[in-house]
């Protein structure tokens, strides 16, 4: 005598038990599409590098003080600004006597994106007063990182961060 349970057809199989070998298929479809998804995202989307050769820097973190040190020493005052399209650097030495014969140099950059950066170099115009105007391809935020040299001093760098606001049309202007 054999014990049936009367909710089993005569096979010994529901009808649902079928699907348990396509439920799991589905399962793992699904998982796939998800990882699919991530990848996606993970290769076309911004890289996180925040800064080149981050190891290389990171070793010679104790050489980026000392030249910090020095460049503090130089005692040299700079005021750095961003004003209707033209970047503008002052710079006085250390008896407040303005700096007429540096070279300055600007990187301009767009930390939200890659690809933009340009460099420019900034024209002297007297009193230690130097200028260049300067046209984003994008409204935003930029930085500036500018760099002067003279004589025989190591060079002396600033960083200047900066908002482009977006043109607008006077014809079309309220």
């Amino acid at each position: 005598m054999s014990v049936r349970s009367e909710n089993l057809p005569e096979s010994g199989m529901r009808k649902s038990d079928k699907l348990i070998p396509w439920m799991f298929v589905a399962f793992f479809v699904v998982v796939a599409a998800v990882n699919g998804v991530f990848i996606y995202f993970a290769v076309h989307s911004y890289t996180g590098v925040v800064s080149e050769h981050a190891y290389e820097k990171g070793l010679a973190y104790n050489e980026t003080l000392e030249k910090a040190r020095k460049q503090v020493a130089m005692n040299i005052a700079h005021e750095a600004a961003y004003e209707n399209g033209v970047l503008r650097l002052v710079l006085k030495d250390a008896d407040g006597q303005p700096l007429s014969e540096a070279k300055v140099t600007a990187h301009i950059l767009r930390p939200v994106s890659e690809g933009l950066d340009f460099d420019v170099e900034l024209v002297h115009l007297g009193g230690g007063i130097y200028e260049v105007p300067i046209e984003t391809p994008l409204p935003g935020r930029w930085r500036a990182e500018l760099e002067a040299t003279w004589d025989n001093t190591p060079s002396y760098q600033m960083m200047l961060d900066f908002l482009v606001r977006p043109q607008t049309d006077p014809q079309t202007a309220p």
